[in-house]
C-alpha cells in the first residue's frame, strides 16, 4: 500500500491539476488577509506539497509552475522579483514529495522529509546569489507554515487521492 502508485486518467489529471492550481493561488489571499501571514504561512506550496502527495510528480510539477505564473498574470501577485524564487522552491518540493512519498507513504515524517530537504536544496542554491540572509529567511520567518504543512499537507493528500 505505500507504495502503491496511482494512475490517473488524463482528464483526472488534469482537473487536479486545476484544483490544486486554484487552491495555489486563492490560499494566498486569505493568508494576506493576516498581517504577515503569507512570509509566516508560505501558502503557495501547501497545495503543491498537497498534489504531489496525493498524485505524483506531473500534478506537483503543474501546480509549482503555473500557480505563482498564473497568479502573477491575473492578480500581479507575487510580485516579479519573487518568481525565481517560488518557481524553485515549488519546483524542488514536487521533486522531493513525490520522490519520499513514493517511498515512505503519503505520511507526517515524509511531509517533513520533503519540506526540509527542499528548503535545504533551495537554501543552498540561492546562497551564492542572494547571500545567506535571503536563503535562509524562510526557515527563519516561515517555519510556523513549514510545520503547519508538515502535518495537513498528508491528511489534505489522503483525501485528495481518492477518486474524484
Amino acid at each position: 500500500m505505500i507504495n502503491q502508485v496511482h494512475t490517473l486518467s488524463a482528464g483526472r489529471l488534469g482537473l487536479r491539476s486545476l484544483l490544486f492550481i486554484a487552491g495555489n493561488i486563492a490560499l494566498p489571499h486569505l493568508f494576506h488577509l493576516i498581517p504577515g501571514g503569507g512570509i509566516a504561512f508560505l501558502p503557495i506550496y501547501w497545495f503543491t506539497l498537497i498534489g504531489a502527495m496525493a498524485c505524483g510528480l506531473t500534478v506537483g510539477l503543474t501546480a509549482a509552475l503555473l500557480s505563482p505564473l498564473l497568479g502573477w498574470l491575473i492578480f500581479g501577485a507575487p510580485a516579479a522579483d519573487m518568481l525565481p524564487d517560488m518557481l524553485l522552491k515549488g519546483t524542488l518540493l514536487s521533486l522531493c514529495a513525490s520522490f519520499i512519498c513514493r517511498r515512505i507513504g503519503r505520511n507526517i515524517p515524509a511531509a517533513a522529509l520533503s519540506i526540509a530537504a527542499a528548503w535545504i536544496l533551495a537554501a543552498l542554491a540561492e546562497w551564492p546569489l542572494t547571500g545567506a540572509a535571503y536563503a535562509f529567511q524562510d526557515f527563519v520567518g516561515g517555519w510556523p507554515g513549514l510545520l503547519l504543512m508538515s502535518v495537513v499537507a498528508p491528511l489534505a493528500a489522503r483525501k485528495a487521492s481518492s477518486p474524484i
